[in-house]
């Protein structure tokens, strides 16, 4: 079983045109709503790919039914805790060759919700193989309670992995509690260790540094050049070749779920991230099909051994973090799209 926390959801209204222009009257050829927000993402990826995962989930209101009744017609797990507020609603405009994101801010959620959602985080860690603790925090909860929250997860079972995918002061308050993995991106790691990531060997250099912080492993997604995992013993790298571009939302959370859908080698983790990463952005929503056709397209290579691979420069190197992103190249690019 692996459990998804996502201390602030959302729900995902994606919009696609032909074509776009700005004042003017554009029509949409598809619009969708899902639930959504990154650890809700993960979870959906894991479902439809029959992975035991139950997604813990606060909210409210017309949204908040919204998403549980998602989840009851599709028989996925979860457990909503009742806030009484909305559900943010975030906002994707997908034309070609871009990928535009508007994202609400998250909800307030109350002391005695935070700590219902932590107890249940808790109680979902026994028995559990993994927890996700994912996306961004509601206004209401501090980055010491997120850090908290890591903790007393880490210490109810010693056999769970324990996963933070967040960023900023959570992510930084979380890294000290030590985590099993993280799973930054470029912009995030560079924050971590607050210097410039221009290529390959950069990632792996800083990937170290940020275990020597607390983090067993990190998982580092880098866009169009694929990621890289680094623990105490491995170093890889994996990238998909000639992957048609749709859309890049949604793509870092396909990478983690990814990642934790099977069991085995690091090299074989991340072989199979960077496939259902790639699947994703092949497809127009968040709930995409993985794509076993792409398969021999991934290439994972070690670069534990030697320095071949390490002086590439990456096509995204690190730069500040925006609140909404336009990609207009064909890739894999992911920034944090929930938060």
């Amino acid at each position: 079983m692996i459990v998804t926390v996502t201390p602030s959801p959302a729900v995902d209204w994606t919009v696609a045109t032909d074509s776009f222009e700005l004042d003017a009257v554009n029509r949409a050829s598809t619009s969708t709503r899902e639930a959504s927000g990154k650890g809700v993402n993960v979870s959906w990826a894991l479902h439809r790919a029959g992975v035991s995962t139950i997604a813990v989930f606060p909210g409210g209101g017309q949204t908040g039914q919204f998403m549980e009744n998602a989840f009851t017609e599709a028989a996925m797990p979860f457990t909503r805790v009742e806030t009484g507020r909305e559900v943010r609603t975030n906002i994707t405009l997908v034309t070609p060759g871009h990928s535009t994101k508007i994202n609400e801010p998250g909800v307030d959620v109350g002391p005695r919700q935070l700590q219902q959602l932590a107890d249940t985080a808790v109680e979902a860690t026994r028995g559990a193989r993994a927890v996700l603790l994912c996306g961004s925090l509601p206004p209401t909860m501090s980055p010491t309670q997120f850090a908290d929250l890591v903790t007393s997860l880490r210490e109810s079972s010693s056999e769970t992995e324990i996963v933070v995918d967040s960023s900023g002061e959570p992510l930084t308050a979380a890294l000290a509690a030590g985590p099993s993995l993280i799973k930054p991106n470029v912009h995030e790691l560079s924050e971590l260790v607050e210097r410039d990531i221009r290529t390959i060997g950069d990632v792996v250099d800083a990937a170290h540094q940020v275990r020597r912080s607390g983090a067993t492993a990190v998982l580092a997604s880098l866009g169009a050049d694929g990621a890289i995992y680094v623990d105490n013993e491995n170093a890889l790298h994996a990238v998909g070749h000639d992957i048609p571009f749709v859309n890049s939302v949604g793509a870092g959370d396909a990478l983690l779920a990814g990642f934790m859908a099977v069991e085995g080698t690091p090299g074989t983790r991340l072989h199979n991230a960077v496939l259902w990463a790639s699947s994703a952005v092949a497809h127009a929503s968040t709930l995409f099909p993985v794509r076993p056709d792409f398969s021999d397209q991934i290439a994972v290579s070690d670069l534990a051994t030697g320095t071949d691979g390490r002086e590439i420069v990456l096509t995204e190197p690190s730069v500040p973090l925006v609140a909404t992103t336009t990609h207009t190249t064909p890739d894999i690019r992911e920034r944090k799209n929930h938060g």
